[in-house]
């Protein structure tokens, strides 16, 4: 039953229960207006962890999301189908 609440891999779960305290610390010391360069690469940089963690753990047909992303040549041959 969980797991179909908290899809995807507890090291995905992880990497973003690890962001999250950042992010708030970040927010109360308000670095986004005292030092917005530092809070824009902070806030990049840590995108680019959590993206490139999940492309790196995930295989191919894991699910991720809870609806089936469509494949682009599928969408096209529906097109000239429908």
């Amino acid at each position: 039953m969980i797991r179909q609440i908290f899809i995807g891999k507890p090291l995905h779960w992880l990497v973003c229960a690890l962001l999250i305290p950042v992010g708030y610390i970040a927010g109360n010391a308000v670095f986004h207006v005292t030092n917005f360069v530092m809070w824009a690469s902070v806030l990049f940089g840590l995108t680019f962890v959590m993206i490139i963690t999940f492309w790196l753990t995930s295989h191919k047909g894991d699910q991720l999301t809870r609806d089936p992303i469509p494949d682009e040549d599928e969408v096209k041959l529906r097109e000239y189908v429908d």
